[in-house]
């Protein structure tokens, strides 16, 4: 199962997401695009994001098959008329963790240090 990041962007001021966004993407979605779960993050920065968990044998796959979803619901739902899609990726998780590291009493190393008597 592939993760993918959808960002979306207001067009406006005044775009506000409908409560039910999962279930209106998760509806839409049809058989040969195997999507198993949908997932929002409304006040994620800098642009709210849809997870949309599916079965792909590759991350393109994955990435293009959730763009096409988001595209199509974007297109077709009036709900939506004030957003557009900016990007549908596989999330890095290397950010996290690098910041993670920098944030820790060990000044960003990941190996012990050496013995204070050496």
């Amino acid at each position: 199962m592939q993760l993918i990041h959808a960002a979306l962007r207001p067009l406006g001021p005044d775009a506000v997401l409908p409560p039910h966004l999962s279930e209106l993407i998760l509806s839409a979605a049809r058989a040969d695009e195997r999507v198993e779960h949908v997932v929002t993050h409304v006040h994620a920065r800098p642009h709210p994001v849809i997870g949309v968990f599916l079965l792909a044998d590759t991350l393109s796959e994955a990435e293009a098959r959730a763009e096409a979803l988001c595209r199509r619901v974007l297109k077709t739902q009036a709900s939506l008329a004030g957003w557009e899609l900016v990007s549908a990726t596989v999330p890095l998780v290397a950010p996290f963790y690098e910041r993670l590291l920098s944030s820790s009493d060990h000044g960003g190393q990941i190996r012990p240090r050496p013995f204070p008597s050496t």
